[in-house]
Parts: C-alpha cells; structure tokens; sequence
C-alpha cells in the first residue's frame, strides 16, 4: 500500500478553518486515478473519494466518512486525514485484487455462470440443484485463485459419500371417518432392494454429470479472465464405465399393454411418446399450429439443446395428430388432463406407475422409457444412428452410438457369427426361460 502522505490545505484542522464552504470539494491527489476530497458545508465537512474509471472514462465520487472538524476521531464514522487516506487506499486495493480475480470465489463463479445458462441454455435450474448439493456446501467459500489439485481430490471423496438431505414426512391426519375393513386386505408391495454395487455406480455417474458442469462453471470464470490459469481442475477426471446404465424400453406387446391400461388423457400422451420419440416436457408444450398435415411433421419449437426441430410421423403418427388438433384453435395446447388441468411431472409420474402395474409391465415403465422405446425400435429395424439422432434432437449420433449402437446391425457380429466354426455344443432342450407375457 502507497504511504500516507502530507497535505498543506486539507490536513489538518486548522487548515480546513480557514477553507470556505462549497458544493465542490477540495481535492487531494493520493495516486494517478485516486483523490481524496473534504467537502465543506455550514453544517460540517465530510470526507468524499473519486475514482476515475478507465473502461467508462469518467470520475465517480462516494462519500468516505464525517471529517474531525467539530469531534474527535473515532476511526469509523469521524476520521481524520490520515485515516481517510488509509481507508480510501484499503478499498483501492480492495477494488484491484477483485478486479483481478483475487476475491473470485467459487460461489461468484457459480453465479456468473448460471447468468450465462439464463441466457444461452435451458439448463440453469438443473444446474442450480447440482451446485447448491454438490458444490456450494464443500468449495463455494474458497478463492478460484487459491484452488488445489488436492481442493478437488478431498472434493470428490466428499461427494461420493454426501447424503442427501430429505425432508422431514409431515404426520398424516386422523382420518375423519373409521375406514371400514374389508374381508381381504391386499398383500403389501414388497420393497425392491438394489444391489450395492449399483447404488455406487449411479451416484459415480451423478458425480460425474456434477464434475462436467463444475469444470465448465469455472472454464466460464476462466474465459472471463477471472481466474488466470486452470492447472488446479484440469487433474479431475470423471469415473470411467458408469454411464452404461441398461435402458428401458418396451416390446411391441408392452406398449400396447401399457396403452391400455391407460385413462385416455395419458394415454394420447404416451401415444405420442411412442410415435415422436419426444420428451414429456417437449410434447406438453406442443400446440395445434405445430403439427403440419402437409409434411406430415411436428415441430418441437423449444427443445432441451434450444433448436427448433421437426419429428416426421408415421401414417399411425399423422393419424394421431389429426384426430388432436381437430377442432382445436391453433395456440390450443394438445395435452392436458382430463379436466383441462396442464399435465405437471408428479402426476405423469403416478400415472406411469398405475398404468404399468396395471397392464403387467414390469419393471415400470417411465415416460422416458417411451423416448428409449422408439429410439431402439428405430436402430433395430436397421434407420441410420444420424437420423435417429436428428429426430431425438441430439446434436450428433454419439448420445445415440453410446445407447443404442448395440441395436444396430453389425458387420463386425455378421462376420463373426458366419466365420465362427460350430463346437457342436448341445444345450440341454428341456430346461427353457420363460418369457414375459
């Protein structure tokens, strides 16, 4: 820090006795860019700084303190010269280092980036969760600047052993009438237990979408030349062979049980799961306008990556359309519930769960098993992974080659299965699988 320096004219009290009283202050110049002023009233004299900003090439003042014209200084609201200066020259320091990174935390990072989410993605609030779970609580205090190699190795071992937080079940009234018994009471669903080892790969492949979203906040800061150099987070990598969770997806005879079962509000909804391939949100948001009759297509107009998309559809798939939009205006929504109430993701999760258990489909079958359902079907029966993709709205195929490629045709699995010699290996014919209905 610059060192206090002398002042003839405002120094003092005795000088500043004898100054007359103005609007404009007498300035002092502590360093180029950086006065402090004494402002004279009838009332009394206060102490103001004014900085010159050079990206806005203009001089802003603020007011300092009281200046020790009528009392004593206290060092806090009264100060004299010499404690105004020091002041004035802390929050100069103060401002510089924030300028250039020195104050940076992580949670400032988190900020910046989830305004940049805002307004360029359609993340932000899924961000939002991971970050006040996973990142604010164990890094958020810390200084971009001051980050370890080691700040990331304690971050992870923390991250893999967080346990979530729930919220405490609220006690269930009395009922307001006894409930009468039947004869037979229905058998308790017993609980499905998951094995230990797949309860450590979804929280590694958890962990391992908050890692992504981690080092893209603070290459953010970086970009925004907050931070200088990205050595401390370029160590952290992601757990290896933990995203190749088995997908659901449902045979021909499943989904036409799971329609069934169906009441007919959610069942026009998963009928254009199946037939679109499109997210819960992306058809709850379609409207009559988007289907077009002439090139038999529905436009996704808001989709998760943010560019418009167009579905094509089966003759089954226009026929559907058809029958929805008739009779409908055209900023008419297409999907709603049986009462006219918007669909809202709990109730399509219960839904889902009813219809399943009542049309036989076990494991449960989840609106987005609908999505997985019509991207395996399509790879099966031979369609190009682009053109999956392109109807699924992934940017590329490598999403698509990454779930769905073991479904395609192989020339590798085509030549192995014609070139393999036979072992004449004979399984025992009485002993089969059963097959689901």
């Amino acid at each position: 820090m610059a060192r206090v320096r002398a002042s003839a004219d405002i120094g003092s009290r005795e000088a500043r006795r004898g100054l007359k009283a103005r609007r404009e202050p007498y300035f002092f110049v502590i360093e180029r860019g950086l006065s402090l002023g004494y402002r004279k009233s009838q009332e009394g004299g206060a102490w103001v700084v004014r900085r010159y900003e050079p990206k806005l090439q203009r001089h802003f003042e603020e007011r300092v303190a009281t200046a020790n014209d009528s009392r004593d200084a206290d060092g806090t609201e009264v100060l004299d010269f010499a404690q105004a200066q020091r002041k004035v020259l802390l929050a100069a320091k103060s401002d510089a280092e924030r300028g250039s990174g020195q104050h940076y935390t992580v949670n400032d990072a988190v900020v910046d980036y989830l305004g940049f989410l805002r307004s360029h993605r359609k993340s932000a609030d899924d961000a939002k969760i991971k970050f006040d779970a996973y990142i604010i609580p164990k890094l958020g205090e810390k200084r971009v600047a001051d980050l370890k190699p080691d700040d990331f190795d304690d971050w992870l071992e923390w991250a893999m052993q967080r346990q979530p937080k729930r919220k405490p079940k609220k006690p269930k009234p009395p009922p307001k009438r006894a409930r009468k018994k039947h004869a037979v009471e229905k058998p308790a669903k017993e609980a499905k237990k998951v094995e230990a080892a797949e309860l450590k790969r979804r929280r590694k492949a958890t962990v391992n979408r908050v890692i992504t979203m981690l080092k893209a906040c603070l290459n953010y800061a970086h970009a925004q030349h907050k931070v200088a150099s990205r050595d401390a987070w370029s160590r952290l990598k992601k757990f290896r062979a933990v995203d190749s969770a088995r997908l659901r997806w449902l045979s021909v005879d499943e989904s036409k049980r799971l329609l069934n079962a169906c009441p007919r509000d959610l069942r026009t909804l998963a009928q254009a799961g199946l037939l679109t391939g499109c997210r819960e949100g992306e058809l709850l948001a379609v409207r009559a306008r988007d289907f077009d009759s002439q090139s038999a297509t529905l436009l996704i107009a808001d989709s998760k990556s943010g560019k418009p998309r167009r579905v094509p559809l089966t003759k089954e798939g226009e026929a559907l359309f058809e029958s929805l939009t008739a009779g409908k205006s055209e900023g008419e929504l297409l999907f709603t519930r049986a009462d006219g109430s918007p669909w809202h993701r709990v109730a399509i999760i219960r839904a889902m769960q009813q219809a399943s258990a009542a049309g036989s489909v076990e494991p449960p079958a989840t609106f987005y098993t609908l999505r997985h359902t019509y991207a395996s079907h399509l790879v099966q029966e031979g369609t190009p992974l682009l053109y999956v993709a392109s109807a699924l709205g992934h940017r590329d195929a490598r999403m698509v080659e990454k779930h769905y490629g073991h479904f395609s045709p192989s020339h590798v699995a085509e030549t192995i299965r014609a070139n393999l010699p036979s072992f004449g290996i004979k399984p025992d014919k009485t002993v089969r699988k059963l097959r689901p209905r």
